[in-house]
């Protein structure tokens, strides 16, 4: 349809890349897991998270990444028990509580439930099956949004259809399009370090994947003064080294969840 109809303006919600035929925008939500990463880092008594993710797609592992270079930063003792929600047999409760951990990030989105008064989202405590509910992070869509349109308006819209030439708006924090809410129950420390870590990143005077990182199995980037390049983030196949799982693979995933891997999975997942 795009290319039979050049006169109309299509953009997908994706970080999948269509060569110039339609243009996508996402968020770079990696920012905010990084600032609750660092946030769990910091209230964590025995130095162990959880972190649940949903598919092994572009962004997610990066996401995953941040969260755990976020609380390595504040605690360098801290290890992330990574669990999927599409993996096949997935029992995240057990695997929290047989390790004892207490600080979990789980989904983004709240998912209604009449049976549960607090919800599995965001940043959260678990005591004795109750979650309170510590941080999260926020999508403000409004801002691309009008900011599209506008550019529409204005003319500024240049059509590339056919060229060969992905365009994607990655907007972050800098834009206003992601942000992280906190709990007034988090300690002042932490909440001031929130404060600063959401301005130096804003300000472009920080990057969560800048610097010398190390993968489960070794160097990934080993010069202290270089940041790794967008593509590198959004295809990222590789869990840092403070991370106890695993990217599953095809044969690993529940069936519902194969279609949107099968179309938007990182390279490493793959049949057994």
């Amino acid at each position: 349809m795009a290319l039979e109809h050049p006169e109309v303006r299509i953009l997908n919600c994706s970080l999948w890349p269509d060569k110039g035929v339609i243009r996508t925008y996402s968020a770079r939500m990696y920012e905010a897991k990084f600032l609750i990463g660092a946030i769990a880092g910091g209230l964590t008594e025995n130095d162990r998270l959880g972190y649940v993710a949903d598919y092994p797609i572009y962004g997610t592992v990066a996401c995953v990444n941040a969260f755990a270079l976020g609380a390595k930063m504040i605690n360098p003792r801290v290890k992330v028990y990574l669990e999927w929600i599409s993996r096949k047999r997935a029992d995240i409760r057990r695997t929290f509580s047989d390790n004892d951990v207490s600080y979990v990030s789980g989904r983004d989105i709240i998912i209604p439930d009449k049976d549960e008064g607090a919800r599995h989202f965001g940043l959260y405590r678990r005591e004795d099956d109750v979650k309170n509910n510590l941080a999260m992070p926020v999508w403000d869509w409004g801002k691309f949004y009008e900011q599209a349109i506008k550019n529409f308006m204005d003319g500024a819209w240049k059509t590339d259809v056919g060229s060969g030439k992905s365009v994607n708006y990655w907007w972050g924090m800098s834009t206003g399009l992601v942000d992280v809410i906190t709990s007034q129950n988090l300690p002042i420390g932490t909440t001031r370090l929130v404060k600063l870590l959401k301005s130096v990143i804003s300000k472009g005077d920080f990057n969560p994947f800048a610097g010398i990182i190390y993968s489960q199995t070794g160097i990934i980037q080993g010069d202290e003064d270089e940041i790794m390049a967008p593509e590198k983030i959004v295809t990222m196949d590789w869990l840092a080294e403070n991370v106890i799982g695993s990217i599953p693979k095809m044969s690993d995933l529940e069936e519902k969840a194969k279609p949107v891997v099968q179309q938007q999975g990182v390279e490493t997942v793959e049949e057994a």
